[in-house]
């Protein structure tokens, strides 16, 4: 609270870099650096088979090359050190680069340095919710949809490094009223599909409660609607770079000497280069009225200065739509990286917004915070190429479904998938799994798929889970699975994403909200189907299926007019996992905005190298 407090008055007072960094300050609370120590603290305390021995009194060395016990303990921990194939960790120090730093400019700069290591591909934004000290003694729901005024921070941009990171504050009134619909969001949707079957059978009560669906989602568009407005006219801020092709770099300098000549033309600060620079970028996505207020704000309504920049914008657009045309790749953009204030104890919630749905087309991914995204790059630098993190899934996965065996339908479902497209799985349905399972098997895959209820909290600790060492892509296919969420009246708020994380997990795929099981199996199929290679390549792509044998009895049979197998169709699937999601949020997979907002990818973003290629 105070960090928020002292970014507000920072913000104020004119000095936008001492906000960032006490935003930056916020954002990490010393329980986070317990999930990201604590494994490798242990690490360090196991003792070696050398220091085993040189600790040994005579007759225990005696035992140790004797009796087959000790000489069995002596083996399993030289097993253990042989073993160790992990991530190198960060020291503590380096985790919480801020710690030892108490002066703003000295913090900002080290902020600025660590953006600066970041891949080149990325765009870093970070939001934060505003002071508010109303809040301090507040329930759940009261802070939820408490007032504020939200910090967005370009930690790292278009222009970065050449320009430092800059701070908006958006104040638009309308947003006390977002907070507060935005609070009561998810149980609304609960009352609303929370129905006893056997009181819904009269085509009234049917039509009752699909009525009551429809008005939902009409209001959630709604409220996603009126936050785009928020952002008007910047909502291009939260465009990613363009993809690396022929002669881009050559137009990309180009774009920006163009900006720099009129911003120093006009006397335009930094702040105004950015963001001009940001629009030139993405010039041809903007609409005339969206260029024109934007270049308005820019030139504080100096209308001369405006028209201006409207033309450089007009210009550009042109030569971007010319380029898209010889060059598609053109036309793509690397993924965004996302954070915000989500703890509890700072009272400010940011992170149950739908974010993705201000342009759902662009590829994103959400990050706990600065810190984090520090630790999960530096730990998988590695495997980084062009700013997604590579794997190649083409052996071992696990899933483990319907434990509970409560979801009948939904089980046949997903059994009947995972048994068609990925048979050289390990799966468990309808089995309940054990803490040792997880963290045996499942925590080891390449892979690990779950779909059943919740996110995997209710059967393995979190203390278990950031204790372990965890590399493979995880998909929770639950409701609430990567939702953030408090364990008590004042307590952080955490999701289970962030303790996969602490086992370093660079990528989580989960929901904010829950969802309908039918929709949900739908889209979890068809994702997992564009991000992970069938066993063999003739078999028929998914989209290409009978989806009402498939719903109702979980038979799988391609549609009368389909001969294409997936080898006969190279576009079918995709390495780039925030581009299929991307495909979800704009509506592609369910037409419901309900069924398809909720959908997020946590962590680095992944490209699965076994079905695609990098494209540079």
């Amino acid at each position: 609270e105070y960090n928020l407090l002292r970014a507000d008055e920072e913000y104020l007072n004119g000095n936008s870099e001492h906000s960032i960094y006490y935003q930056v300050r916020a954002l990490f609370q010393s329980t986070d650096l317990r999930l990201m120590s604590e494994a490798q603290q242990l690490e360090n305390r196991r003792p070696t088979v050398t220091d085993i021995i040189a600790a040994a009194s005579g007759k225990e060395k005696l035992d140790y090359e004797s009796n087959s016990f000790f000489i069995n303990l002596l083996k399993h921990h030289q097993k253990l050190e042989q073993n160790k194939d992990k991530p190198s960790e960060l020291p503590q120090d380096k985790v919480n680069f801020l710690e030892e730093i108490q002066e703003p400019a000295e913090g900002f700069a080290s902020i600025a340095n660590v953006c600066a290591q970041l891949p080149q591909e990325w765009c870093v934004i970070q939001l934060c919710k505003s002071f508010n000290p109303a809040t301090t003694y507040s329930t759940y729901y009261e802070i939820a949809g408490s007032k504020g005024d939200i910090y967005l921070s370009l930690l790292r941009h278009c222009r970065s490094p050449e320009l430092p990171p800059i701070c908006l504050r958006f104040d638009d009134a309308a947003l006390d009223d977002i907070f507060q619909r935005y609070g009561t969001l998810v149980e609304r949707f609960k009352r609303v599909v929370t129905v006893d079957p056997q009181a819904v059978k009269t085509s009234l009560q049917k039509s009752k409660y699909w009525s009551d669906l429809q008005a939902y989602s009409e209001d959630l568009q709604e409220l996603i609607d009126d936050l785009k407005r928020v952002f008007a006219p910047y909502i291009n801020l939260f465009m990613g770079k363009r993809y690396h092709c022929p002669t881009m770099q050559q137009h990309i300098d180009q774009a920006f000497a163009s900006v720099d000549k009129l911003c120093g033309k006009l006397n335009w600060g930094n702040q105004q280069r950015i963001l001009l620079s940001q629009a030139v970028l993405h010039a041809e996505r903007l609409t005339s009225e969206e260029q024109q207020a934007l270049t308005l704000d820019l030139a504080n309504y100096k209308k001369s200065e405006a028209q201006q920049a409207q033309q450089l914008l007009i210009v550009w657009r042109s030569n971007w739509q010319q380029l898209r045309e010889q060059q598609p790749l053109a036309a793509k953009r690397f993924p965004i990286i996302l954070f915000y204030i989500n703890s509890f104890v700072c009272r400010q919630r940011l992170d149950h917004l739908h974010w993705e749905q201000l342009i759902p087309r662009q590829e994103c991914t959400r990050v706990k915070s600065l810190h984090s995204l520090w630790r999960l790059y530096k730990c998988h630098k590695a495997q980084l190429q062009y700013g997604y993190y590579t794997v190649n899934i083409d052996r071992s996965g696990m899933s483990i479904i319907n434990p509970e065996s409560d979801l009948a339908n939904s089980g046949r479902r997903l059994r009947s998938f995972l048994e068609y497209w990925l048979p050289h799985w390990h799966h468990m349905f309808e089995t309940l799994p054990t803490e040792q399972l997880l963290t045996e098997k499942a925590f080891k895959a390449e892979c690990f798929v779950y779909a059943g209820h919740g996110s995997t909290l209710q059967y393995v600790s979190s203390r278990v889970i950031y204790r372990n060492r965890i590399k493979g892509v995880v998909f929770l296919f639950g409701c609430d699975s990567t939702r953030v969420m408090s364990t008590g009246l004042y307590s952080p708020l955490y999701g289970a994403h962030d303790y996969y994380h602490g086992a370093l997990c660079p990528t989580v795929v989960g929901t904010l909200m829950p969802a309908l099981d039918g929709n949900m199996d739908n889209i979890s199929t068809n994702l997992l189907s564009r991000w992970i290679a069938p066993v063999i390549g003739k078999v028929t792509p998914w989209t290409q299926i009978d989806r009402q044998a498939w719903v109702s009895e979980g038979t799988i049979k391609p549609l009368k007019a389909s001969k294409l197998t997936v080898d006969q169709l190279p576009d079918y699937q995709m390495g780039s996992l925030c581009a299929i999601l991307a495909a979800i949020h704009q509506g592609k997979v369910e037409p419901k905005i309900y069924n398809y907002c909720i959908y997020v990818s946590r962590g680095l973003p992944a490209w699965n190298l076994a079905v695609e290629k990098l494209p540079f």
